[in-house]
């Protein structure tokens, strides 16, 4: 399969999360390797994995029997040989027929997530609809400002009251301050947090946060 590398995150200490566009059917990927008796499930990227984003590759890939909704992007990879590397990553992405979010943060994975008070967007395990995956595209209508390590997009509420929502940054990427409203951007879902024994401890409940996985 040609599978476009489209993200790579931070995962512990020693290893990278690194995602993917299947460029033969559009789908989502997250590229695993596999982990045999030992670990089922997969392993993670090293961190000097050679899978870089804007690289194509030509991948062995299998999907995993063990995802759960919404992370179904799972798959464990095997040969694989690159193809060619793509400069212009906004083009090509926009052009390539994939389904891309356009316009307010609400409009994120199908509207389907909650928003906290203090602006984080989740999923939440108790709804009755999931999202199709648990990554996207998502051209947004407003600039997204820096502050720490969250995006903030601002907004008016009936036209008058000032309201914000904020997604956190987990590329590897130094941030920039600010994304230009207009700029194709790649969100995703964490997986689940906090853990359930913790859930008091977080004072927050228990769901998969959005987050910024890269921009180009």
């Amino acid at each position: 399969m040609r599978i476009l590398i489209t993200s790579k995150t931070r995962y512990g200490s020693k290893h990278a999360c690194v995602g993917g566009l299947n460029l033969e059917n559009k789908s989502f990927v997250r590229l695993l390797n596999p982990g045999g008796i030992k670990k089922p499930e997969g392993w993670y990227q090293f961190l000097d994995t050679p899978l870089n984003i804007g690289d194509i590759w030509d991948i062995d890939i299998k999907i995993s029997p063990y995802t759960k909704a919404p992370h179904i992007e799972d798959v464990f990879i095997g040969k694989k040989t690159k193809i060619e590397q793509i400069d212009d990553l906004d083009s090509f992405i926009k052009e390539s027929g994939v389904e891309i979010w356009e316009g307010h943060i609400d409009k994120l994975f199908d509207g389907c997530l909650s928003w906290l008070k203090n602006g984080s967007g989740y999923l939440a395990e108790t709804q009755d609809e999931f999202p199709k995956y648990s990554v996207g595209f998502w051209v947004s209508d407003k600039d997204l400002i820096l502050h720490k390590e969250r995006y903030f997009y601002k907004y008016k509420t009936l036209g008058i009251f000032e309201s914000e929502k904020s997604l956190k940054w987990v590329g590897f990427e130094k941030p920039p301050k600010l994304i230009p409203k207009g700029t194709l951007i790649r969100v995703s879902l964490a997986k689940w947090w906090p853990p359930r024994y913790k859930l008091e401890k977080y004072n927050a409940p228990h769901g998969c946060y959005l987050q910024i996985s890269g921009w180009y």
